[in-house]
């Protein structure tokens, strides 16, 4: 019999098994992309990396797996807010081209063309998403950040 282990919780690998990875998500690899709606107002958020404090800005989102706060930087944010007008009928892309790791990594933003997409996105937000689940998420990814 396997012996059970208690996840670490002081790392993010040990957090992610305890808390499942749910609530909050990042693009960290090159050509990784989500598609999503806005459900909220962007959030602030400091995480530190190499010892140094960051800004942060959680978006409120639903994917295809449910409500997720997308962690992203202020340039990307405001390559988001660009498309505002089209937040309530569209559905968004974002793709990130560059290695882990590279700070200068580079985004690109645009609408999803499919209106598909984003009638698929309005019913898991109705059947799935409380505005309740924004300041869970933003807590939860407060938590890590500062780990």
């Amino acid at each position: 019999m396997a012996k059970e282990r208690t996840p670490d919780l002081t790392t993010w690998a040990g957090r992610m098994k305890e808390w499942g990875g749910g609530n909050f998500t990042f693009l960290s690899s090159d050509g990784e992309a989500l598609i999503f709606i806005i459900v909220g107002l962007p959030q602030p958020l400091i995480s530190v990396y190499k010892k140094k404090e960051q800004k942060r800005i959680g978006c409120p989102v639903v994917t295809d797996a449910g409500y997720q706060l997308y962690i992203c930087g202020t340039r990307v944010a405001r390559k988001l807010a660009k498309f505002e007008k089209q937040f309530s009928t569209s559905a968004i892309i974002v793709v990130r081209h560059g290695a882990e790791g590279d700070v200068n990594s580079k985004y690109d933003v645009r609408i999803c063309p499919e209106k598909e997409t984003y009638s698929a996105l309005m019913k898991i937000k109705a059947d799935d998403f409380e505005e309740s689940m924004i300041e869970e998420s933003v807590k939860a990814a407060s938590e890590v950040m500062q780990a």
